[in-house]
């Protein structure tokens, strides 16, 4: 599936993230920090840690905001590093190389053309056709309230010649869409995890679109991913 998930991601308009089936928007440079206190002000040490229901905070040059793992999954932000991801969530007991479901966060320009979920939700439908996925396409599901009063809305898709079901949730703000996804190959799977990954984008905590200016938050070392 690794080799697979490598071999998708030639020629797609996106930040390259790894070895694993998913669908991805365009992208942006992304730092990930984790947290592991009650709350995201917290911040640990730079070492890469593996933690059950841990938290961080995903930020790049025009967005920052945090998530946490859900009950009964675990926060990665060391085993997809290699492949240009900073973080990654599956359930406990599994790792990011045998995990038949992941989650994980990205962030995309917000442009006059893709201003709403829906705009960004019908360009990945879009690109993957034109492409020749012609079976490709995707719903909206439903919108969602965080804990913080931010609304979110989930679209799920299918379709692609790899076979993956993925659900999405975007958060429109001013200069980004920031959004969470859940990827499986495996339709059982992907239904069950359903519920945890509501509960992975209800964490959803916006912290700001400057958190880079002037310089990166002081004692909080993380990896970058490189821009595309």
């Amino acid at each position: 599936m690794r080799n697979l998930f490598r071999e998708m991601l030639r020629g797609v308009d996106s930040c390259k993230i790894g070895d694993r089936d998913a669908v991805f928007l365009p992208t942006m440079k992304t730092a990930f920090i984790t947290t592991v206190a009650a709350t995201f002000l917290a911040l640990a040490s730079a070492s890469a840690s593996i933690l059950e229901e841990g938290g961080g905070i995903v930020y790049g040059e025009n967005y920052a905001f945090n998530l946490r793992a859900p009950k009964g999954w675990m926060l990665d932000n060391e085993s997809a590093l290699s492949q240009g991801i900073d973080a990654v969530f599956y359930p406990k007991g599994r790792t990011w190389e045998n995990s038949v479901v992941v989650a994980y966060a990205r962030a995309r320009t917000r442009t006059n053309e893709v201003a709403t979920a829906d705009d960004a939700a019908k360009e990945a439908i879009a690109d993957f056709r034109a492409k020749g996925t012609a079976k490709y396409d995707g719903k909206r599901v439903k919108a969602i309230k965080t804990k913080s009063g931010r609304e979110g809305v989930i679209y799920h898709f299918s379709g692609d010649k790899w076979g993956n079901y993925e659900a999405m949730v975007y958060f429109v703000e001013e200069k980004t869409i920031n959004l969470a996804v859940l990827n499986s190959r495996n339709r059982k799977a992907f239904e069950a995890a359903l519920p945890a990954f509501e509960q992975l984008a209800e964490s959803y905590v916006f912290l700001g679109d400057a958190p880079l200016k002037g310089a990166e938050p002081k004692g909080t070392p993380s990896t970058k991913e490189g821009a595309k």
